[in-house]
Formats: structure tokens, C-alpha cells, sequence
């Protein structure tokens, strides 16, 4: 019945992938065997695996195994996104031509951009962030700082959590920077990082009520990718623009 033709279909692919794009069936299969166990339906496995066939031939990718690990985090962290592009396939194709766009024009790697998804993606997403915007404020902060993706993916859950917290929004507000909307609510993670770039430039870094603010965003630990997070917003701004502008990419 179904599962007959769907396992036929998945057969036929595997092997019209292996030979248009040279890429091992042994791979595309293990590729599979990880997208069935996420959950994904045969339909959009089958669809899937052609965008990460395609990603082993773009020299901004590791091999399949791990960015089809990454494809699962994607889909998984960003549920919303997913239902938004109207199935899991159309959005791992959306995202996976944002990091490989993106890391072509700056100086980040595709494994840090779906490192950084997998270990702080659900954090952004609560804190009203959507996938194109996190990579590009982690390029922002990876591209200037050059610090592991590991260590600014924990600077980034400290960061995206405390900038919601009611004292924090407070003490910003006396400094005329607003991160809640006329309804009370929080304006989303990368509207707050653009409205803290704007109201803390006014300020001299080594002003006290600027090192307050670093301090209480990040903790004393995380000040190296708060900094960076909210003076190189310029960058953040140019690798949105080229992650919302590539389609098809891959």
C-alpha cells in the first residue's frame, strides 16, 4: 500500500541522487535512516534528502551525516518557521541556502552556524527570533570575535534570556531604550539587540551605566559577546539581508 510506494519512492530517489550528484547511496540512506527517526514524514524525507545531496557538492558544508544532524535541529528548534514555510522540506531548504549564503560572505562556517542552531535556537525562537536573524547576529559576534561557536552559543543563551527579564527591561527603559511594545510586549530578540545598539552607542563604553547594563544582559562571564553583540549590529544587518535573499543558493 502506502508504505510500499512510499519506500519505493524514497529507493528511487536515493539512487537518481547518488548518480546526478556522485554523492554515495550508503550516505543518502544514512541521511534517511536520521530523518525518518526526527519524525519527518516519507514524503518530505524524500524531498529532504535532495537539498542535502546538494549541500555535500557546496564546499560550506561538512559531509551529510552532520548537516543532516543540523537539518533536524533546525526543523526541531524552529517549529514555528516550519509550520510557516508550509512543511519541513520548504523550510530546510530556505534555511540551509541562508547558511550557506552567509557563510560564503562572511567570515563564519556553515558547522558553527547549525552548531550555534542546535545549542541556542530554542531560547531565540521563545524570545521571538527567527532563524535567518540569530545567524546573523551570531555571525555579528563569531566574524569580529573569532571565539568558538560553543562559546558564544552559551553567551547567547545567558544574553536571550536575561534581556527579557522584567528588571532588566526597566533599568533599559531610564535610559530611553524601550523592549516592550504599546501592549506590553516583549519586541522580540533581534528588535531588542537592534534597540540596544542604537540606545547604548550614545553612550562612552566605559560610562558606568554602560558596563551596568553589559553586565546585567550577560553576567560578568558573558561581557565578551554582549559588547560585540551590540557595537557590530552593522553586520548583523548585512548577513540578514543576504540570508533573506538566498533562495537557492545552494
Amino acid at each position: 500500500g502506502k508504505t510500499v510506494r512510499g519506500l519505493q519512492d524514497l529507493s528511487n530517489e536515493v539512487t537518481k541522487l547518488a548518480t546526478t550528484f556522485g554523492v554515495s547511496s550508503e550516505e543518502i540512506l544514512g541521511a534517511a535512516r536520521t530523518l525518518s527517526q526526527a519524525g519527518l514524514a516519507a514524503d518530505q524525507v524524500t524531498k529532504s534528502l535532495r537539498i542535502l545531496a546538494q549541500t555535500d557538492l557546496a564546499a560550506t558544508f561538512d559531509n551529510i551525516a552532520d548537516t543532516t544532524e543540523g537539518a533536524v535541529a533546525l526543523i526541531n528548534q524552529f517549529r514555528n518557521e516550519v509550520r510557516a514555510a508550509g512543511s519541513e522540506a520548504k523550510f530546510l531548504e530556505k534555511a540551509l541556502d541562508a547558511i550557506n549564503a552567509v557563510s560564503k560572505n562572511f567570515a563564519v562556517e556553515s558547522a558553527d552556524l547549525i552548531s550555534v542552531v542546535r545549542r541556542t535556537g530554542g531560547v531565540f525562537e521563545a524570545a521571538g527570533g527567527q532563524l535567518n536573524e540569530l545567524i546573523a547576529l551570531f555571525t555579528s559576534v563569531r566574524s569580529t570575535t573569532r571565539e568558538t561557536a560553543d562559546t558564544i552559543a552559551t553567551g547567547f543563551r545567558t544574553i536571550f534570556t536575561r534581556i527579557q527579564r522584567t528588571d532588566t527591561v526597566d533599568q533599559l527603559k531610564t535610559l530611553g531604550i524601550q523592549l516592550r511594545d504599546s501592549q506590553g510586549q516583549f519586541v522580540g530578540a533581534y528588535e531588542a539587540v537592534k534597540r540596544l545598539s542604537a540606545g547604548l552607542s550614545v553612550l562612552d563604553p566605559r560610562d558606568f551605566r554602560f558596563s551596568e547594563i553589559v553586565e546585567e544582559l550577560g553576567g560578568f562571564r558573558q561581557i565578551g559577546k554582549v559588547i560585540p553583540l551590540i557595537q557590530q549590529f552593522a553586520i548583523a544587518q548585512d548577513a540578514l539581508n543576504v540570508a533573506q535573499g538566498a533562495s537557492g543558493s545552494i
